[in-house]
């Protein structure tokens, strides 16, 4: 679930479903969770121009949700959201000064610094991603491995990585 409709969401969108993610994205604004910037995925549309109406969803415990929101004023709301339903992973673009920020804020609305913790941040694999395709590239490649992490046994992996003489 991309929780935002920015440049990133929408290449997070496109790519999580090519390599078979269901793929759901949220926004409040219909200028940008459009058909033509986020096709072939759920669109879910907020009303009143934020993301007060994101308690109205439920996310199953195996969700994925990686806060991609337009200039990160909605990230708290996000990561509050999805610590609060437990789901398997959720991750938020930021820096550290940015993530201090969020940190105030996320604690302020309720969640613990456990569930802080539990916050991939910044999301995405680390290799100098700077574009939004770029930076896509780096979130799902991240995701691809928690799923293949969460199917595959350590000794199922470890035999696999063996096997290619890894």
């Amino acid at each position: 679930m991309a929780l935002g409709a920015s440049d990133a969401a929408a290449e997070v969108s496109a790519l999580a479903a090519h390599v078979g993610f269901a793929v759901t994205a949220v926004d409040y604004d219909p200028a940008y969770l459009s058909p033509e910037r986020f096709p072939d995925v759920e669109r879910v549309l907020l009303d009143g121009g934020n993301f007060d109406e994101l308690d109205k969803l439920t996310p199953a415990p195996g969700d994925y949700v990686c806060v991609l929101t337009r200039g990160h004023m909605f990230d708290p709301d996000g990561c509050v959201w999805a610590v609060k339903h437990n789901v398997h992973y959720v991750g938020m673009m930021g820096c550290k000064g940015k993530n201090s920020t969020v940190h105030d804020l996320v604690l302020a609305r309720g969640a613990s610094e456990a569930d802080w913790e539990r916050i991939k941040r910044p999301i995405g694999l680390k290799f100098g991603a700077k574009t939004p395709a770029e930076l896509a590239i780096s979130i799902v490649a991240e995701l691809v491995d928690v799923r293949y992490t969460q199917r595959y046994s350590p000794e199922a992996r470890a035999r696999h990585e063996e096997s290619l003489g890894c």
